[in-house]
């Protein structure tokens, strides 16, 4: 399983133009993990079968900074994470840091048919894209914390584009009527929060 997974991290951080090289490094840190780095990213997968403690974010994080993994920290995991771990994590989101359960890494899911794109709407999404960005301005959003729909910072395609609290997401959904139709949402340490 672990295999897969960094195939499809691999594919993930490629998309996003980062690079891709594999490197398996030493972790004295914490106990029952195998690490790697991918590109800039730091890759952890604990071998823990009840899953992370809040102290093993914490180091791990220290870790990552130590080692200036530019693009952040992508945890994965065995089991599930706790409601406490997934907390801190959020709370972590803008340095980069995201939770994944290791059967989430088992295949590309932009490729699904529910699935819509998603996309960092910044500027060069904005360069790239001015018919977009002419419909984001019509809808005169000054303040998008306020006026846009919340994403977690922990979301399935949040986590897979890169999106990190403060980003705003554009999606594009299929419409019967309206062949597609624009959304945009504002990304959150925690949606769930108000």
């Amino acid at each position: 399983m672990e295999d897969k997974a960094i195939e499809i991290l691999q594919v993930m951080l490629s998309r996003r133009g980062l690079k891709t090289d594999l490197e398996r490094l030493t972790l004295d840190t914490l106990e029952r993990a195998n690490a790697y780095k991918i590109g800039d990213t730091l890759v952890i997968f604990s071998q823990k079968e009840k899953g992370l403690l809040e102290r093993d974010i914490e180091k791990l994080t220290d870790f990552a900074s130590k080692m200036e993994m530019k693009q952040g920290l992508v945890i994965v995991t065995l089991s599930p994470p706790s409601e406490n771990v997934l907390k801190v994590v959020k709370a972590l989101a803008k340095q980069r840091i995201q939770l994944f359960h290791i059967r989430q890494l088992q295949f590309d899911i932009t490729t699904h048919r529910m699935v819509s794109p998603h996309f960092i709407f910044d500027e060069n999404f904005k360069k790239q894209h001015p018919d977009i960005t002419k419909e984001y301005e019509k809808r005169k959003i000054t303040k998008p914390e306020e006026q846009l729909p919340w994403l977690d910072s922990q979301d399935a395609m949040a986590k897979w584009i890169g999106a990190i609290p403060g980003d705003i997401v554009y999606v594009q959904r299929p419409s019967d009527t309206a062949g597609n139709a624009d959304f945009w949402r504002y990304v959150v340490e925690d949606a769930n929060v108000a």
